[in-house]
């Protein structure tokens, strides 16, 4: 069975007089208390309501109580759970017979009546007094909490909600000011299957205050107020401070800033700790070791705030916002970090604090006293609870928190994480790294963080990147980008294979596809271009802030590899004889060569090896080659230069066509101070080249000799301003027009 509490009322609307009488409804999912989590079909609920009679300066005395609720929708009622228990969950009275008869509890006809205080049977309510009703609280308050359980149906789907209301009413007696009668508000429980936190990846939260980590600083009480609504009040740190409701932001939760958490506890009088008891330690954000988080610091030693918070009966709201920036269609995870910081604050019910002669302590010899347990909500729904967070001294911080799918076109929701546990001896509890963000897939891209060439000759780069994630068909579209100014701007990448829609399979739990990128040539000018890939679960989402990237990215990096080789390539010619390349080269100056590898592509970038011949190692060496493969349309090759080191250099490319036709590759867009294509021409010749701007006028000439087949144009110190150019190339009676784009 699982339980999850929480008490959802605003302190002015559920108190009478000046803070009298608390009173709040709460639920808890009775299996989960240890683990935290969801609503479940199946789980067994406890449905609660807490009232506290409070002494304020003299007795308060109220009569005629009782509690009146009935059986929530899509849930059974189980037989034998009506009871009255302590602020700690303890039975202090009860089980109840569910007839209506002599004892304080009945349901009939799935009508729950629950009848509180002294004198209080089947029929009607009792009295209860703060100072000397029991359950006490120090012999001044009296908290109790009337409950029942229900199992939500098995039948109950993923999207369902359960309504919970009820209502309270009580005469005031002392003071007096007569009868009041509170309809709690409709809280609505969601049935919603826990996906956990985010698995592979997550974006910076979207929280306010820092993205939830409440920013740092060198004095120990942080001045500014939280930055998001809160119904808890602000208060510096000391000895006795935070009071009840009330909250403060520090770098230490000792009381003066002292450093050793493992002083003397509990203190009397107080002098380091808060309350004698309270833990000294540090925030949370970027621990080390993110289960003890960091140390806490001295007053003028730079420290991450955190919040603590000293709750109470009601179930106050610590954290809320409206955040309108969402995307849709997308995966999130709403979490936080918290931690118990009271060992020793526990009172039974005889109104006995931990330490006292006669103190009954909780279960497993506890003494800490009231459990945090906070409810996460999205929207008025109440989807996530962490359940009872125990006292942990070794491993302190425990983080709570689930994913959830935003609606298609929804992009504002409000977020709340509110107390669910009753106040009274504990409850006491740190607070940090709220976050909301963007929970994506992993992506590994194959060559990271750079691809490595050789600036003697384009180089061929295969860039892919496989995407891995746990929702199937989920973020199937991706869109490959590059930058030029060291990866702050990213630009979208145009043409063929650039962007598409993954085809996923199941790989070891995660479903995955890989976004390849069409093999293109690197030039020298393209060291420092940096290139990755981003993911989304809708064609939309790839534009503007919805897109997901890990902040991976690779760069291009270009050196020269040949001062590594004495060996010059003196030249490199190919001809055709009976349709098969007859290819030839000379090297100067060999010295510890290896062997030459004839290399040949059918595309020009991607190559392969079809034979190797031995060096010579003589002064000046000449070789040929024929391949007996008939060229029957255009093939590419070039010869790979190996020392007996494995060191290697490249040759020029030529290109062997049954047909050559004049024809100017496809141009790298946009372009800096620099161009970079291939030509190929059917003879020698001469290239002119004439660039014009987007008015007509010529802004550049140039002139360059090319040899038959391929020839690598390298256009440098091209200094225009941005926009829109043409650039005419001519060779003999041809002529071949393309748009450049320039950026700086």
């Amino acid at each position: 069975m699982a339980v999850f509490c929480f008490l959802l009322f605003s302190h002015a609307a559920f108190s009478q007089g000046t803070n009298r009488v608390d009173v709040g409804k709460s639920f808890a999912n009775i299996s989960k208390l240890s683990t935290g989590g969801t609503f479940n079909p199946g789980d067994t609920v406890e449905v609660r309501v807490t009232i506290a009679v409070i002494t304020q300066t003299t007795f308060t005395a109220i009569d005629s109580v009782q509690i009146l609720d009935n059986v929530p929708a899509k849930t059974t009622y189980i037989t034998g759970s009506l009871r009255i228990a302590t602020n700690q969950g303890l039975t202090y009275k009860g089980p109840f017979t569910e007839a209506l008869d002599a004892d304080q509890g009945s349901n009939v006809g799935g009508n729950i009546t629950i009848n509180l205080g002294k004198g209080a049977n089947g029929i009607k309510g009792g009295r209860i007094r703060s100072d000397t009703s029991k359950p006490s609280f120090f012999n001044s308050h009296c908290i109790m909490m009337a409950c029942y359980r229900v199992r939500i149906n098995p039948a109950v789907v993923y999207g369902d909600t359960i309504f919970v209301g009820g209502s309270i009413k009580y005469k005031m007696v002392t003071p007096a000011n007569g009868w009041t009668n509170i309809i709690f508000p409709t809280y609505k429980i969601l049935i919603f299957q826990n996906n956990g936190l985010c698995s592979n990846g997550s974006g910076v939260s979207a929280a306010s205050d820092s993205a939830g980590t409440f920013a740092t600083g060198k004095v120990p009480n942080r001045a500014a107020a939280l930055a998001f609504a809160t119904t808890y009040v602000k208060q510096n740190i000391s000895t006795g401070q935070p009071n009840d409701y009330n909250y403060a932001i520090v770098n230490n939760s000792s009381a003066d800033a002292w450093t050793n958490p493992n002083s003397t506890m509990p203190e009397s009088p107080a002098l380091h700790r808060v309350f004698g008891f309270w833990d000294i330690g540090g925030d949370h954000t970027g621990a080390a070791n993110p289960s003890t988080g960091n140390a806490p610091v001295a007053t003028g030693t730079r420290g991450g705030y955190f919040v603590l918070v000293n709750a109470s009966y009601n179930t106050d709201v610590a954290y809320q916002e409206t955040l309108s920036t969402l995307c849709p269609n997308t995966y999130y995870e709403f979490s936080a970090w918290y931690r118990n910081v009271c060992p020793r604050c526990s009172c039974d019910s005889n109104g006995k604090g931990s330490g006292s002669a006669g103190f009954i302590p909780y279960a497993g010899n506890d003494s800490s006293g009231v459990r945090p347990n906070l409810t996460f909500e999205i929207d008025g729904l109440a989807y996530y609870t962490t359940g009872d967070i125990k006292y942990d001294r070794v491993k302190p911080w425990k983080q709570y928190g689930f994913t959830f799918l935003t609606k298609p076109g929804q992009t504002t929701a409000n977020f709340v994480i509110r107390n669910n546990s009753p106040g009274g001896g504990g409850n006491d509890w740190a607070m940090d790294d709220i976050k909301i963000a963007h929970c994506g897939p992993s992506l590994n891209m194959n060559y990271n963080p750079i691809v490595l060439g050789c600036s003697s000759n384009p180089f061929v780069v295969n860039l892919f990147d496989t995407i891995r994630y746990v929702y199937n068909n989920s973020y199937i579209y991706y869109k490959w980008q590059k930058s030029n100014v060291g990866g702050t701007i990213w630009n979208d990448m145009v043409g063929p294979g650039t962007s598409g829609v993954g085809s996923p399979t199941l790989v070891n739990g995660l479903y995955q596809f890989v976004a390849a990128l069409p093999p293109f040539l690197a030039y020298p000018a393209d060291s420092g271009t940096y290139y990755r890939v981003i993911v989304a679960t809708t064609v939309a989402n790839l534009t503007g802030n919805c897109a997901y990237n890990d902040g991976s990215s690779t760069m291009i990096k270009v050196i020269n590899c040949s001062v590594v080789l004495n060996t010059k390539f003196n030249k490199f010619n190919g001809q055709l004889i009976n349709k098969k390349a007859f290819l030839t080269w000379s090297a100067q100056g060999e010295q510890g060569l290896d062997k030459y590898e004839i290399e040949k592509s059918n595309d020009g970038l991607i190559f392969s090896t079809v034979a190797s011949v031995p060096a010579r190692n003589i002064a000046d060496a000449f070789y040929n080659f024929t391949d007996q493969e008939e060229i029957t349309n255009r093939l590419y090759y070039r010869i790979k230069m190996i020392d007996h080191d494995g060191k290697f250099n490249y040759s020029n490319v030529i290109l062997l066509s049954t047909y050559l036709h004049f024809e100017v590759k496809p141009l790298r867009n946009p372009f800096r101070n620099t161009i970079n294509t291939e030509v190929i021409v059917p003879s020698d010749g001469l290239l002119n080249i004439k660039i014009y701007n987007d008015k007509g006028q010529l802004f550049r000439t140039i002139q360059q000799v090319v040899k038959k087949g391929t020839n690598n144009i390298n256009l440098e110190n091209i200094n225009a301003t941005e926009g829109l150019y043409i650039m005419s190339v001519n060779f003999k009676n041809e002529s071949i027009r393309t748009k450049l784009i320039k950026v700086n």
